[in-house]
This record gives C-alpha cells, sequence and structure tokens, in this order.
C-alpha cells in the first residue's frame, strides 16, 4: 500500500474530498500539523501533499516550520517523488522550485472559472477534463512559473492557477478538494473577508449555487486525485 505524508497548516483546511478518494485507491495519508509541532520526518513515504492555509510564504520567519517543509519538498523534487501543491502548498512548491511569491493583485475567492492552457489539455493529470471549469478560490498571493515547469490551467485574475514541476509535481492554486460543507465553515471562521464584514468579497460568489457547483467540481477532483494518486 503506498503511503504518503500530508502537511497541514490550519486546522479547518484539512485535505477533504482528497483524503476520502485517497483513501479508495489504497493509499495510507499520514497527516502532519508541523504548525503544532508535528516534526517532518526524514522519510516522507512515497509522495508528499502539501495543504493550504492563511500565511504566505514570504513569512519563512515567523512561520519556522515552513522552513522543513520547503527543504521536505526539495528533497521530493530531488528524488522525483510526486507532489501535490494546495494553495499554500502549490505557492511552496512554486518557491521550492525556484520560484518567487507575492501577493496578488486583488483577492480571488468564490467560485471562478479556470482554463486549461495547450499543455493543460495534454497533461496526463487533466486530460478529458472540460476547457474551462468552476474551481473554488480563497487566495491573494501568486507567484511565477518555475523555470522549466509547465502552466497548465489559468483564471482571468490569476494566470497560475495550475502547474507542473518535473514529471510528477503539481501545484494547484484553486481548491479542488472543497466540499460544500468545507467552504460553508470558510465562509464562517473568514467572514471578515466578506463584504457584510467589511471585506472586499461578495458572499454571493460563495453562496450562489454552491450545492451544484461542490457536486460538478467533486467529479473533476475524484480524476484528478485519482490520477495522482496512481502516480504513487
Amino acid at each position: 500500500m503506498p503511503r504518503v505524508t500530508c502537511f497541514q497548516h490550519i486546522d479547518c483546511e484539512g485535505p477533504g474530498s482528497l483524503l476520502k478518494i485517497l483513501k479508495s485507491k489504497m493509499v495510507d495519508v499520514k497527516i502532519l500539523k508541523p504548525f503544532k509541532d508535528d516534526p517532518v520526518p526524514e522519510r516522507l513515504g512515497d509522495g508528499l501533499i502539501v495543504l493550504g492555509g492563511p500565511m504566505g510564504v514570504y513569512e519563512e520567519n515567523k512561520f519556522p516550520w515552513m522552513t522543513a517543509e520547503l527543504n521536505a519538498i526539495r528533497k521530493c523534487l530531488a528524488e522525483n517523488l510526486p507532489v501535490l501543491g494546495i494553495c499554500l502548498g502549490s505557492q511552496m512548491l512554486a518557491h521550492a522550485a525556484g520560484a518567487q511569491v507575492f501577493r496578488g493583485a486583488l483577492p480571488e475567492v468564490g467560485w471562478y472559472p479556470i482554463k486549461l492552457t495547450p499543455k493543460g489539455h495534454l497533461d496526463s493529470m487533466l486530460l478529458g477534463l472540460p476547457s474551462e471549469f468552476n474551481a473554488f478560490h480563497w487566495h491573494g498571493d501568486t507567484f511565477t512559473i518555475p523555470s522549466g515547469a509547465s502552466r497548465l490551467a489559468g483564471s482571468d485574475y490569476y494566470p497560475n492557477q495550475i502547474f507542473k514541476v518535473g514529471s510528477n509535481a503539481y501545484g494547484f492554486q484553486c481548491h479542488l478538494e472543497v466540499t460544500e460543507e468545507m467552504v460553508n465553515s470558510w465562509a464562517s471562521i473568514y467572514a471578515k473577508e466578506l463584504t457584510p464584514q467589511g471585506g472586499p468579497n461578495r458572499p454571493e460568489r460563495i453562496e450562489s449555487n454552491l450545492s451544484s457547483n461542490a457536486k460538478s467540481l467533486g467529479d473533476i477532483s475524484a480524476k484528478v486525485f485519482s490520477r495522482w494518486a496512481a502516480l504513487l
């Protein structure tokens, strides 16, 4: 049975549908919380998952656990182990591969379409997916594409949404792993970022057609995460 390590950075941003899909593929997932002093192991298993969080890669000095995680990502890249980075995890993957991470022009929060690039259409992870589909977003940071990496998808405001480093390391700026329950939870926890609490983001971008959006995204995430599991 393949075994992967999963880094979680805040309690409310867990693996969501990703965990269920990997378990259905007989993948053992060990979730670690370095932000709660879980040590980063020397042996990561057959692959690495790096989840999201509200902190920024440029805050490495503020979050010392981030250094150990970045080193673990670099080790995986050097050893050609499969990596899956989501939101903050994608930014950490980009940084570990030599790219720059910085604040975006404006936050992207809610359901927004992403579009596959020509390379994205041909990549085995995304093969057969719609050319454009709604994904869930909650981020304000972005990054450059690492040298030698492939840009696979983008949105209107954040062109670097999905990218690939080497043969099996993937970064997803968007959240394919969210469930309807997770979206509702984040809307409550991060309510200050929404308009009624004075934030810049419109709640209707989250609430409108939530059930149908979550179901459609679940169908896509099942394909993508199953394909990542096959890399292990």
